[in-house]
């Protein structure tokens, strides 16, 4: 580059640094209108501002010096914001989307001041303030990035302990400072929560769960929007707590379908919505209950979002499983094998209960031929070896019926 075209770029240097306050005033302004989830509060908003500040002079710097690449370090102005977003689960893509507005408009008043060069300097003007901006704009954003991945990472390391402190806590039941447990929880347990619980498998990688489960959490606020507050709390490295404060009962249809478009490569359990904080308490102790009958289950009912109501009855009895089974092998006899043919016969005679006892009703929702139901059900009848004239020992195969459609393989008798 020639001298007369560095002498083109310290120009409009000078030129940028006369309108310094008016330029930020201005940037501050269209940042807030077009990018929302970044007006957080008068600290933050303090913060937001000095960074565009101090961007802005190390603008007007490197445009004036052109450094070599490695010495270009972003502002601390800028990383202190990125930091402090990090600290208040800020997304990222906000906060990188308003670092690269602001640059752009940087660059696009200082090639307005380029234009009024002498046309022979103006191309050869413009091209390098377009390398030097870019270069700056690009190394910056990738430090911001950095410090905002960071941050985050030690910060939820730190607020995770101390979630599971006060989650502990509330969650036993004893006495607790209401107040101080909202202040360290950062939700608060006055209105209505819907609890859940999240988890994945071992075929999910590791480095993959804490977006997963911000997916989850992200897909479950859209469903029941308005939201008010959300919370959650891993349990371990593929479990996690959350509950959300909103006035809408989950749409269980919605939400399945919503997780199947989303490919949700994790399975939920819901409880019901509560008030309170002995409802808060309620609801997670429902979703666990759920996702108890689910693990028994190993997935084979085929829902990846199973809810309280759908299950209520089986989930009550879950927390003994050895105690289940046991029941299952003493109502259902040789039925409670766990092989194909007994699963299709116990399919087939629940179906048949359920409906009252008519062949027809249940070939239709089974669509089969009614001889083959007849058959089934004869066979079912014989191996059970219950009376099926006896309404007490019909009570007693329903409900062992209904535990296996939920609960098999873990309470049928395992095949030598």
């Amino acid at each position: 580059m020639t001298g007369v075209d560095s002498a083109s770029i310290l120009a409009i240097v000078e030129q940028m640094d006369k309108i310094r306050d008016e330029f930020i005033d201005e940037v501050f302004e269209m940042m807030k209108s077009e990018i929302r989830g970044l007006n957080y509060d008068t600290r933050m908003n303090e913060l937001w501002r000095a960074s565009i500040t101090e961007n802005f002079l190390a603008g007007i710097h490197y445009l004036a010096r052109n450094e070599p690449s490695s010495l270009i370090e972003a502002p601390a102005a800028a990383l202190a914001y990125a930091r402090a977003a990090a600290q208040r689960d800020i997304p990222l893509a906000p906060l990188v989307r308003a670092h690269r507005l602001g640059q752009a408009r940087f660059l696009e008043v200082a090639m307005q001041h380029a234009s009024v060069l002498e046309p022979v300097r103006q191309a050869a003007t413009i091209i390098e303030l377009v390398n030097r901006g870019n270069r700056l704009i690009d190394l910056v954003a990738d430090q911001l990035i950095i410090a905002y991945e960071e941050e985050h990472d030690r910060w939820l390391s730190r607020r995770s302990g101390l979630q599971q402190q006060w989650i502990s806590e509330v969650l036993a039941g004893a006495p607790i400072d209401v107040a101080r447990a909202e202040k360290g929880l950062r939700y608060r347990f006055g209105g209505r929560h819907v609890a859940a619980v999240v988890w994945v498998g071992a075929d999910v990688p590791t480095v993959d769960v804490v977006r997963l489960f911000e997916q989850v959490r992200s897909l479950i606020s859209d469903e029941l929007d308005p939201v008010i507050s959300s919370l959650m709390v891993p349990t371990d490295e593929r479990e996690a707590r959350l509950w959300f404060s909103s006035v809408r009962t989950p749409d269980a249809a919605r939400l399945r379908a919503a997780f199947s478009r989303a490919g949700i490569r994790a399975r939920s359990a819901f409880g019901r919505v509560e008030a309170g904080l002995s409802g808060f308490r309620a609801s997670m102790k429902q979703a666990e209950r759920v996702k108890a009958v689910a693990v028994a289950g190993c997935g084979r009912i085929g829902e990846r979002v199973l809810f309280y109501r759908d299950v209520a009855p089986i989930a009550l009895m879950a927390d003994d499983v050895d105690e289940l089974r046991r029941f299952v092998a003493e109502t259902l006899g040789d039925l409670a094998a766990d092989d194909e043919r007994c699963g299709w016969l116990r399919e087939t005679l629940r179906e048949f209960l359920a409906r009252n006892r008519s062949y027809v009703a249940t070939a239709e929702a089974m669509t089969l031929h009614r001889n083959t139901i007849q058959y089934r059900v004869g066979q079912a009848m014989e191996t059970c070896g219950q009376d099926f004239d006896d309404p007490d020992a019909v009570f007693a195969v329903q409900t062992a019926l209904e535990i296996c459609r939920w609960m098999a393989p873990a309470v049928l008798r395992a095949q030598p």
